[in-house]
């Protein structure tokens, strides 16, 4: 099932570049399908007429402009069609000034962004409404855009990129930008394990990583490489950063200082929860640091055993048995 959000560009001719500009901006940060070419009128033609055309899409959207509405029009004309007619399709309807124009002062009371002054921040504030609407239908988005954090908007939220910031910075930005991604993940990773990293991520997008730390790894970057993510690792060692890198539609901040700083319990209860929750790798490793300080070893070589064979280790789950089962007098008192 496809469940990018349609958009028809309604536009004049001379507002092309900035239509085609929008439509790679939206198809890339909001997981959605632009129509560009069927809605371009010539300058000065009737953008009412083309957008009825448009009342298929989830989304109709009038770039207003002198090209586009060089005339007052009457009420009749346009009404039917903005309102009534794109009310029983359930289009939403948005419109974009690009500059002064006679449209109609009632499009401004629903989904209007002015772009006459800064076109990069409202496209940034239409791609904010595109992703709460499948959120929060009818809640308008946020126009908060630092200045200072204007390099880090173009460097991880027009695009896909990577990024080095201060905890402070990488923090307000999270918060800030975050109606711009499909979700922000905030990895506490300072010295963390890979295998507790990986997991972390695995846990906060609800997918199952059940196999080796590297496996895991591999399993987050598929996933997140379509995906227009934010992934925020907290201070990692840096080869644990390359490890879960994505590339693809996330980007990624990795701050310089730990922002969330908490220690892991290191307790067999806390490898049965984790079992239970089957992030293996981190059990794994968790087992093992028991067993090396002789906290319940027939336990944890137990729970170790199974974890070898799920994951096929067959040689390592024998080596567990011999070292750590029962003595051979216990066995025999069974029989």
């Amino acid at each position: 099932m496809d469940l990018r959000t349609t958009i028809f560009l309604a536009h004049a001719e001379s507002d092309r570049e900035f239509a085609r500009e929008l439509a790679a901006f939206l198809e890339f940060g909001c997981d959605a399908t632009c129509y560009l070419e069927e809605g371009a009128i010539a300058d000065g033609a009737d953008l009412i007429a083309k957008a009825g055309d448009g009342l298929a899409a989830d989304v109709l959207v009038l770039l207003l402009s002198e090209a586009s509405w060089p005339a007052r029009l009457p009420r009749q004309q346009w009404e039917p069609v903005l309102f009534d007619q794109a009310r029983e399709a359930a289009t939403e309807v948005v419109s974009i000034a690009l500059g002064e124009c006679p449209f109609p002062e009632l499009l401004r009371r629903r989904n209007f962004f002015d772009a006459s002054a800064n076109r990069r921040a409202a496209m940034r504030t239409v791609k904010r409404w595109i992703w709460q609407r499948k959120r929060a239908p009818g809640m308008a988005p946020s126009t908060v855009i630092s200045r200072d954090l204007e390099p880090v908007y173009a460097a991880i939220a027009d695009e896909a990129g990577v990024l080095h910031l201060s905890g402070e910075l990488a923090s307000r930005f999270a918060r800030e930008a975050a109606e711009e991604f499909e979700a922000v993940l905030w990895v506490p990773a300072h010295q963390r394990s890979l295998a507790q990293v990986s997991g972390e991520i695995g846990d906060q997008l609800a997918i199952l990583l059940d196999g080796p730390a590297e496996q895991n790894c591999q399993r987050v970057r598929e996933f997140l490489f379509d995906r227009r993510c934010l992934l925020v690792l907290d201070a990692p060692a840096g080869e644990h950063a390359a490890a879960v890198i994505p590339g693809g539609r996330t980007s990624v901040l990795i701050t310089e200082e730990p922002v969330s700083v908490g220690e892991l319990p290191e307790s067999f209860e806390r490898a049965r929860t984790l079992i239970a929750a089957r992030r293996y790798a981190e059990a794994y490793e968790l087992l093992y640091r028991l067993l090396d300080g002789e906290i319940s070893p027939e336990a944890c070589a137990r729970e170790l055993t199974w974890i070898c064979e799920h994951w096929g280790r067959i040689e390592e789950a024998n080596s567990l048995r011999f070292y750590y089962g029962p003595e051979p007098s216990a066995q025999l008192m069974l029989f």
